[in-house]
């Protein structure tokens, strides 16, 4: 159980350092974004237009209450363009609050204990430990980055940088959650 407690402290802490890397030092934070051209009249068209902070979708399908014209209709609008989503946020912000940082930690921590817990119900030597974690990277690519990819337009290379930072940062955390053992094997 100690390894356990402390590969999930370790994963998590190596996550987190990963991650502060990836977007800091690497080009992976920005991959796939670009700026906003005349974000002045944008930003100020959107502050008149929308009513408060949320993700907005365009064209809206509201599939509870359409009728077969009002679906042929979407699908018209959204076969024509333009298609979207637009995160806003009304009030600013700073961009490194504490409070960022904290989330991020706490939630690399969880996922570090997670993987420490998986793995400790196997009972695989070092190089299956650490492929058994790095698939967990390479897993959660799969299920959230490349859907966002697949139906909401998500740049590709964002999607590609997602896919590197989390599978990366798994394979290093699997390091350590590897170098840590696993269970004894039991002889039969």
């Amino acid at each position: 159980m100690r390894n356990v407690l402390l590969g999930g402290v370790l994963a998590g802490v190596v996550l987190f350092i990963w991650g502060a890397v990836a977007h800091m030092l690497l080009p992976l934070g920005k991959m796939g974004m670009q700026e906003l051209p005349h974000s002045t009249s944008v930003t100020y068209a959107l502050d008149l237009a929308l009513d408060g902070s949320g993700l907005y979708v365009f064209p809206w399908m509201d599939e509870e209450d359409m009728s077969r014209e009002a679906w042929e209709e979407w699908e018209e609008d959204y076969r024509d363009g333009p298609v979207g989503m637009i995160l806003y946020r009304p009030q600013g912000g700073d961009p490194m609050a504490s409070r960022l940082f904290v989330i991020q930690f706490m939630t690399d921590l969880a996922a570090g204990f997670i993987a420490a817990i998986l793995l400790h119900f196997t009972s695989l030597g070092f190089l299956g430990r650490l492929l058994f974690v790095t698939a967990m990277g390479l897993f959660s690519w799969l299920t959230s980055s490349l859907p966002w990819w697949n139906w909401y337009g998500f740049p590709g290379e964002m999607t590609l940088a997602a896919g590197i930072e989390m599978i990366v940062g798994w394979f290093l955390a699997g390091l350590v959650l590897a170098a840590l053992g696993g269970r004894r094997r039991v002889r039969e």
